[in-house]
């Protein structure tokens, strides 16, 4: 090749080609799509990215663990229940304790977003999560923002009173809080959502004669101390 420059280690030549290419490639990838990381694409179109490192989003609307099966399994499966699902997540009891609480407890009833590489079993695409960095919940916190603060400490002072611990000395819906209301809501065959939607509420409604007079009494007491605090 008579035409072909040499170009020596670290010389002009070199370094233009380097700043050549590095220009060609910041022009065709965007800063967004760096940050992005792995293609998203929906859990209903994994089935056409099986082999792919992705990052496949859909809704959990079933979740189970299986303590008693060889290696004791959780399995979200997302867009629809077992067996007719999408997608499935599956996460071996190994990696169980890595998450802050039980996995099927954690990402029932939300949207989410799993990293990994798509395969398949018996004819369904599934991702296998080993660390809780690969899930990514995307349902929006509802946090209870549509309560008032006293309204928010109402309920949380009756989860309390009915076993779920859900600090109700503040009426931040905190992590705690929403793990609580998930308790309360897996208990009385509802929607695990963490939030305070009607459903709970009217749940709640229901529960309160089980709460125990003396606790009954603090609770009307805390609610009426935040409303004067608040008009104070």
């Amino acid at each position: 090749m008579k035409n072909a420059r040499r170009c020596r280690p670290r010389g002009p030549c070199g370094a233009g080609m380097s700043l050549f290419a590095l220009a060609v490639v910041l022009a065709l990838v965007s800063p967004a799509a760096l940050a992005e990381g792995p293609q998203r694409i929906p859990a209903t179109e994994a089935a056409h990215h099986v082999g792919e490192v992705a990052r496949v989003c859909g809704h959990v609307a079933s979740a189970a663990y299986f303590g008693s099966v060889k290696g004791g399994p959780t399995f979200l499966n997302l867009e629809r229940p077992y067996p007719d699902q999408a997608f499935t997540v599956v996460i071996w009891g190994q990696n169980r304790s890595r998450f802050e609480s039980p996995p099927e407890r954690l990402f029932d009833g939300k949207s989410i977003c799993v990293a990994g590489r798509i395969e398949t079993y018996r004819g369904r695409p599934q991702i296998e999560v080993t660390d809780p960095d690969q899930i990514e919940i995307t349902t929006p916190a509802g946090g209870g923002e549509e309560l008032v603060e006293a309204e928010r400490m109402l309920v949380k002072a009756l989860l309390s009173s009915l076993g779920y611990d859900a600090n109700y000395g503040t009426g931040e819906w905190d992590e705690g809080t929403a793990e609580a209301a998930v308790a309360f809501q897996e208990k009385e065959g509802l929607p695990t959502t963490g939030d305070p939607d009607p459903e709970t509420l009217r749940a709640l409604a229901g529960a309160v004669e089980r709460v125990p007079e003396g606790e009954r009494t603090m609770i009307i007491r805390l609610l009426l101390f935040e409303i004067v605090r608040r008009l104070e």
